[in-house]
């Protein structure tokens, strides 16, 4: 999957999220860590601007993602960081060493398909996560799943074209078909799309799976701000790897 639609418009539609989400890792590297964080994987980076954030709060940053035209963009953006951009599937990931923690953020959990893939994450999660050391990701719920993405259809006007997001929601999974038409200089539009699928995953899968691969859940938040709401369109995990 190229995410070759999404790529350029990725940062216009998520921007005001990456600096509230770099901050929430922040203190959860400070309150639930037991080992001093250095060395940090972001998992499935996207465009890279939460990498960036920690790069330049110190961090040494490890960042991977499947995406070509995604990495691209993270390649730009972390230029004069000190952070490393990897080329791999999460499903499949290798590194040089190991980190003290790693993230996975803006609902990369939801495109794995199956409980099978879930495991081999965590157990690579596992394999390069110090003991002791933290893992953190987030998910969509089944309240977005039914009522947010649904089969809705949702819109972004922007000065140089038009996205238009569709959704098809079964049973456990939704599909978008993203259209995005692109303002030529004539004054015509040309169109690219894309289709991309996102799997819900119950609580107590993701909670047994994690611990059948030596974790431990040391909390579960419905955002990344102060206090809980209900219901909850995310939800965030903090794991510990077990010593």
């Amino acid at each position: 999957m190229s995410y070759s639609v999404i790529a350029p418009l990725y940062d216009r539609i998520n921007g005001d999220q990456y600096a509230p989400y770099a901050a929430f890792l922040r203190e959860s590297f400070a309150k639930f860590s037991p080992i001093p964080v250095r060395e940090v994987l972001d998992l499935g980076c996207g465009t890279g601007r939460i990498a960036a954030l920690l790069a330049d709060a110190g961090f040494d940053m490890v960042a991977l993602d499947m995406s070509y035209d995604m990495l691209a963009i993270a390649r730009e953006v972390n230029a004069d960081k000190n952070t490393l951009l990897l080329c791999q599937d999460m499903r499949a990931f290798e590194l040089y060493g190991t980190v003290q923690a790693a993230y996975s953020s803006f609902d990369c959990f939801n495109y794995l398909k199956s409980e099978t893939e879930l495991k081999k994450v965590f157990r690579l999660l596992h394999n390069y996560i110090e003991p002791n050391g933290l893992f953190i990701f987030d998910v969509n719920t089944r309240y977005r799943f039914e009522h947010v993405y649904a089969d809705n259809t949702f819109s972004y006007e922007f000065e140089d074209g038009l996205l238009i997001w569709r959704n098809e929601y079964r049973e456990g999974e939704c599909t978008f078909t993203l259209d995005w038409f692109e303002l030529q200089e004539d004054e015509s539009y040309r169109r690219y799309s894309e289709t991309q699928t996102e799997y819900l995953h119950a609580h107590e899968t993701l909670v047994s799976l994690a611990e059948a691969c030596g974790f431990e859940v040391l909390d579960v938040f419905a955002d990344t701000a102060p206090g809980k709401h209900e219901p909850a369109e995310k939800a965030y995990y903090i794991l510990k790897r077990k010593a």
